[in-house]
C-alpha cells in the first residue's frame, strides 16, 4: 500500500517502454480462470488470518463457491481482475490487495489512457486539484459532477465496491478517490474510454461541460505543469520537502506548545534499529521541550500510512498517562506455520527455518506469536521515565493507517489526549499485517498481496466493530482549506490550547 500511495505525487522514471496495453484485449480461457482462482483460494484459506474476521466462514465459503462456479466463459484480464478485487474487498482488510500487472506503474505512466485530472475528495464530492489538459476553463476547486453521463455519486459507489479497506471505514475508502487513484480505479473498474465528457461546477456555481481525450499520465503530468491555472497549487505542492520524516517545532501563536509531525514510522534495517532511531529522536525532542517548559503537545499523524510497529509502541510509551505497564497488543497470531505459500513471503529464509519455534500452537488451530526478545512489542509496555506529562492533542484522518491506526486506537483506549480530525484508516480492534505474501497468479499474472498476522490491539471490545478510531472533534477538510492552504484541524487544536491557557490571547512565545 505504501508504494501505491507514493505513486500519487511522484511518478516517474520510466524510459523507452514500448509495449502496448495488452490487458484490455488478452482473454483468459475458463481453464485459466479456474486454475488461477483455485490457486488464489488456496492461498487465502491456508494463510490469510482475517479471511473470516468480518464475514462468517459459511458465508465466505458460499461466496468462494459461487465465484468458482461462474468462471465458465472466457474473460479479459481486466474482467477477471474485477472479480478478484471484488472478493478482496469483501474480506475487508486494508493490507490485502491485487494489481492487474507487475508493470502497472509503467503501464499507467505511459500506456493506459486515463482521466487527465488530479482529483481530491471532500464530503462525498470530487474536486479538481490539478488540470492535466490545455483547457484553461477548468480550474482547481471546480467540482466534478459527471463523467460520460454517470453522476459522480454513482461512480463513487462503484469505486467503493472494489477498494480494499479495514472493516466498514468510509474515510479510508475515500482515499481511493484522491489523485491518480481516481483515474486508475475508473480505468480498472468502470471503463476505458478514449474521450471523457465531463460536467463541472465552477467556484461561482456555473455549469461547465467539456470533452477531453484520455491520456497516459506522463502526458497529463506535463500539461499539469504547463497549464497556468495550476500555477499556484503547483507551487504549493512543489515547495521544499522536509528532509526528515519526524520534526518538532514550537509555534509562536500559542503558549508553551510543541508541534510534533510524524510523516511515517520508518527508517532502520530492522525493528531494533527502527526503535532505537525513534527513541533517540523522542529523547532529544522531549529534552528540548523541557527546556522550553512545554505544557501542550500537538501530535500530527494525518496521512501517516504506518511503518514499523515498534515505533508506534515507542511513541505510546512517551505519551502514556498511567504509571503501570499496559498491553499495547493483546495478541498476534497466524493460521499456518508450514504452508508452501510461505516461500513467497517477506520472512527471511533463516527465520522461516525456525518459525515453528516462534509460534505457539493453539487448540483452535491458530498459532500465537511468542513474546520474546525479537517481539518485545507484545509484552506489557511501561511508560518512559521522561514521558511527556502535559496535554496532548492528536490530529488524524482516514489516511492514518496500519501502525498509525494501531497507535491511535491504543492511545484512545488509554485516554492519552484529545483527538481531532476524521476517523482513522485502520480498525480500532486491530487489522492484519506484520509479514506479507506477494505473488502472481500463474495464468493471468495478476499480482496479489496478503498478510500473515492477525493483530488484536490492547483496546478491549469496541462499541462499533470494524470502525476506526473516532475523533473527539470530527472536523473534515473543506475545499477552501485545500485552495487557500489553511488548516482548520490544527487551528482547532490551537484554539483548545488557548482555552486551557486563560489570558494568553494573542500571546507569542520566543
Amino acid at each position: 500500500m505504501k508504494a501505491l500511495a507514493c505513486l500519487l505525487l511522484l511518478l516517474l522514471s520510466v524510459d523507452g517502454y514500448t509495449q502496448t496495453d495488452t490487458l484490455r484485449n488478452r482473454m483468459l480461457s475458463p481453464a485459466d480462470l479456474q486454475a488461477d482462482f483455485r490457486y488464489f483460494r488456496q492461498l487465502l484459506e491456508e494463510t490469510h488470518p482475517g479471511l473470516y474476521r468480518y464475514t462468517s466462514k459459511p458465508v465466505m465459503q458460499a461466496r468462494l463457491d459461487s465465484i468458482a462456479g461462474s468462471l465458465n466463459q472466457p474473460l479479459s484480464v481486466f474482467g477477471f481482475y474485477q472479480i478478484i478485487s471484488g472478493l478482496i474487498a469483501d474480506i475487508r482488510c486494508a493490507h490485502t490487495h491485487a494489481l492487474p500487472s507487475q508493470a502497472w506503474q509503467t503501464l499507467f505512466a505511459q500506456r493506459w489512457k486515463t482521466l487527465p485530472f488530479f482529483m481530491f475528495p471532500i464530503d462525498g464530492k470530487s474536486y479538481v486539484l490539478f488540470n492535466g489538459t490545455a483547457d484553461q476553463r477548468i480550474r482547481p476547486g471546480f467540482e466534478l459532477l459527471s463523467i460520460n453521463g454517470r453522476s459522480i455519486r454513482e461512480i463513487q459507489q462503484i469505486m467503493y465496491r472494489y477498494h480494499w479497506s479495514d472493516g466498514y471505514i468510509q474515510t479510508s475508502k475515500d482515499a481511493s478517490l484522491q489523485g491518480q487513484l481516481f483515474a486508475l480505479f475508473y480505468y480498472w473498474f468502470i471503463g476505458q474510454p478514449d474521450t471523457y465528457a465531463l460536467t463541472f461546477r465552477s467556484l461561482t456555481g456555473d455549469t461547465i461541460r467539456v470533452e477531453v481525450p484520455a491520456e497516459p499520465f506522463v502526458t497529463s503530468l506535463k500539461m499539469m505543469k504547463k497549464n497556468p491555472v495550476n500555477k499556484q497549487m503547483m507551487a504549493w505542492y512543489n515547495r521544499r520537502k522536509p528532509k526528515t520524516p519526524w520534526r518538532i517545532s514550537f509555534p509562536d501563536d500559542v503558549p508553551q506548545t510543541a508541534y510534533l509531525r510524524i510523516d511515517s514510522f520508518g527508517g532502520g534495517k530492522d525493528s531494533d534499529e527502527a526503535a532505537a532511531r525513534f527513541r533517540a529522536f523522542m529523547d532529544k525532542s522531549l529534552a528540548t521541550m523541557k527546556t522550553k517548559n512545554v505544557r501542550h503537545l500537538i501530535v500530527d499523524l494525518r496521512s501517516n500510512p504506518g511503518g514499523w510497529d515498534v515505533q508506534g509502541v515507542e511513541l505510546f510509551t512517551y505519551l502514556a498517562k498511567a504509571d503501570t505497564a499496559v498491553r499495547y497488543y493483546y495478541r498476534h497470531h497466524t493460521i499456518t506455520d508450514s504452508s508452501s505459500f510461505l516461500r513467497f513471503s517477506d520472512i527471511p529464509a533463516d527465520v522461516l527455518k525456525s518459525i515453528k519455534q516462534q509460534l505457539i500452537p493453539e487448540k483452535d488451530g491458530t498459532f500465537t506469536e511468542v513474546a520474546d526478545d525479537d517481539s518485545w512489542e507484545l509484552r506489557p509496555q511501561l511508560p518512559k521515565p521522561n514521558r511527556f506529562g502535559g496535554q496532548v492533542y492528536i490530529l488524524m484522518d482516514g489516511r492514518s493507517g496500519s501502525t498509525t491506526a494501531e497507535f491511535l486506537a491504543v492511545a484512545h483506549a488509554h485516554r492519552i489526549g484529545t483527538f481531532i480530525g476524521t476517523e482513522s484508516g485502520g480498525a480500532y480492534e486491530g487489522g492484519n499485517g506484520g509479514s506479507f505474501i506477494n505473488l502472481a497468479l500463474p495464468r493471468s499474472r495478476i499480482q496479489v498481496t496478503t498478510p500473515l498476522v492477525y493483530y488484536t490491539n490492547g483496546v478491549g471490545k469496541p462499541d462499533q466493530p470494524g470502525r476506526g478510531t473516532l475523533p473527539d472533534y470530527s472536523l473534515p477538510l473543506q475545499i477552501d482549506n485545500v485552495l487557500n492552504h489553511t488548516d482548520s484541524q490544527l487551528d482547532l487544536a490551537k484554539k483548545l490550547i488557548r482555552e486551557q491557557s486563560p489570558g494568553t490571547a494573542g500571546h507569542t512565545s520566543k
